[in-house]
C-alpha cells in the first residue's frame, strides 16, 4: 500500500527534539507519517482521527513496525480534544500537531467524493457515520448566493459567481450525484467561457471549499486550538500545517489573539524547501505555523 507522505518532518523534528519521554497528540493521524516519526524517536503518541479507515490503516502499520507500545489510536474528532484528554490521556502534553491535509487514500478513494474521478459519490464527509449534509446535498439544494459564498470565501475561487449560477441552472435539468460529474461540469464551464486553465484542475478550489463546508472545518479548528492551549505543558508546542490560505488566516488570527494575552511565544512560520517540493509536489502549498505556550 502507498502511504501518504508527511510534510515538513525535518522542520518539526528541529522544533520538538529531543523526543524521548515526551507525550505528543497527533490530532489528525491520517496514515500516521508524523506519528511514526515521533515513535521512532522515543515519544509517546496519542493519535486521533475521525475516519475509521485511516485509524485502522495506521494502527496496522504501526503494529507491523513494532511501534505499538507507545501508541494509542483514538477514533474521535479533534473538536473533542479536552474530553479525549480527560478520559484517555489525563496528563499535560508536550506538543499537539494538526496536519489539515487529506491523506492519499482519502484523496484517491472511490465512494468518498474527494477525487475528481470518483464516479460513485459526492459525499466529502470525513466521518461518514455522521448524519450531516454532504457535498451532494449542498450542490443540489443551496441557492446561488449560498454557493457563491462557499466558493468565494472558503475556496477563494475567482469565478465563484459564474460557477454557482451554472450549477443551479444545470441541476434543474439533472442533479449532481458524483464527484466526477461535478468536476467534469466545472471543466466545461471553463471551456465554454474561454477561461484560462492552468496546471491545477479547474475544480480544485470548489472541491476544497465544499470539503471545508461539509466538515465545518474552520469552526472545528478554532474550537480545537482553544482547547489545545489548556492541554499542553508550559513551554509545550502547538503546530498547525495548513494547505489553504483560509485555514492559515484562521491560525494566524488565533496566534495574534493569543499573543495579545501573553499566552504564547516563539512563533514560527515555515514552508517546505525546494528539495521537499521536488520530491513531494503535494507539499508545495503546505505552511507550518508553530508556537510555544508561555
Amino acid at each position: 500500500m502507498i502511504y501518504h507522505s508527511p510534510v515538513l518532518v525535518n522542520e518539526i523534528n528541529q522544533i520538538l527534539a529531543p523526543f524521548v519521554s515526551k507525550t505528543i497528540i497527533d490530532a489528525t493521524l491520517g496514515n500516521g507519517g508524523h506519528t511514526i516519526n515521533f515513535l521512532n524517536q522515543g515519544a509517546t503518541v496519542f493519535g486521533i482521527d475521525k475516519d475509521q479507515t485511516n485509524l485502522s490503516i495506521t494502527t496496522n502499520r504501526i503494529r507491523k513496525l513494532n511501534l505499538e507500545k507507545n501508541f494509542t489510536g483514538i477514533l474521535s474528532d479533534f473538536t473533542d480534544l479536552s474530553l479525549v484528554s480527560k478520559k484517555l490521556i489525563n496528563r499535560p502534553v508536550d506538543a499537539i500537531l494538526f496536519d489539515l491535509g487529506l491523506s492519499i487514500n482519502q484523496q484517491k478513494s472511490t465512494n468518498r467524493g474527494f477525487s475528481f474521478q470518483d464516479d460513485l459519490s459526492l459525499d466529502m464527509r470525513l466521518n461518514q457515520n455522521q448524519n450531516t449534509p454532504t457535498a451532494k446535498d449542498i450542490i443540489n439544494s443551496y441557492s446561488v448566493q449560498e454557493l457563491f459564498s462557499i466558493f468565494s470565501v472558503l475556496g477563494q475561487e475567482v469565478h465563484s459567481l459564474l460557477i454557482a449560477q451554472s450549477i443551479v441552472k444545470q441541476r434543474q435539468l439533472k442533479q449532481f450525484h458524483t464527484a466526477k460529474s461535478l468536476a467534469d461540469f466545472i471543466v466545461s464551464i471553463f471551456k465554454q467561457n474561454n477561461l484560462s486553465i492552468g496546471k491545477i484542475h479547474p475544480a480544485t478550489k470548489i472541491f476544497l471549499a465544499l470539503k471545508i463546508a461539509v466538515n465545518d472545518e474552520l469552526n472545528n479548528l478554532t474550537s480545537a486550538l482553544n482547547q489545545s492551549l489548556s492541554l499542553i505543558k508550559q513551554s509545550g508546542w502547538i503546530l498547525v500545517i495548513t494547505f489553504h490560505s483560509t485555514e492559515d488566516r484562521l491560525v494566524k488570527n488565533f496566534i495574534k489573539s493569543s499573543k495579545s494575552q501573553t499566552i504564547i511565544t516563539n512563533i514560527l512560520k515555515i514552508k517546505p524547501n525546494f528539495k521537499e517540493i521536488k520530491q513531494n509536489p503535494l507539499s508545495r502549498s503546505a505552511l507550518l505555523r508553530a508556537f510555544q505556550k508561555v
